[in-house]
């Protein structure tokens, strides 16, 4: 399974793209948030650490589904689902953040 991602931030409102594909089927999903029905959170950990960088966080969010057969070389559509009310929530990490424990443990984990 391949899953692609991409986030993007314009004035108005928040965007999430994913596409996840095996070789039978594939399913494309948009969600839309607007920025005026979103927090902007300026979080810090219990530990005083600030991890995240530009966390948006709401639950208004709105979007497609395409559900996606692969046969004969060809994309075939089986499904789209309109989604409502779905919680969004995106952040950023940024290693200079992390303490010098913390950036080891994800150098072992991600390799």
């Amino acid at each position: 399974m391949q899953t692609q991602f991409s986030f993007e931030e314009k004035e108005d409102e928040v965007i999430w793209h994913v596409r996840q594909e095996n070789i039978v089927a594939a399913m494309e999903t948009e969600i839309h948030c607007l920025k005026k029905d979103m927090l902007l959170i300026n979080y810090e950990a219990p530990d005083g650490q600030k991890l995240h960088n530009r966390l948006w966080n709401g639950g208004t969010g709105y979007g497609t589904v395409k559900l996606y057969d692969k046969k004969g070389g060809k994309m075939i559509l089986v499904d789209e689902i309109e989604a409502t009310h779905i919680g969004c929530e995106y952040g950023e990490y940024g290693m200079k953040d992390f303490s010098d424990e913390a950036k080891e443990t994800v150098k072992r984990l991600v390799g």
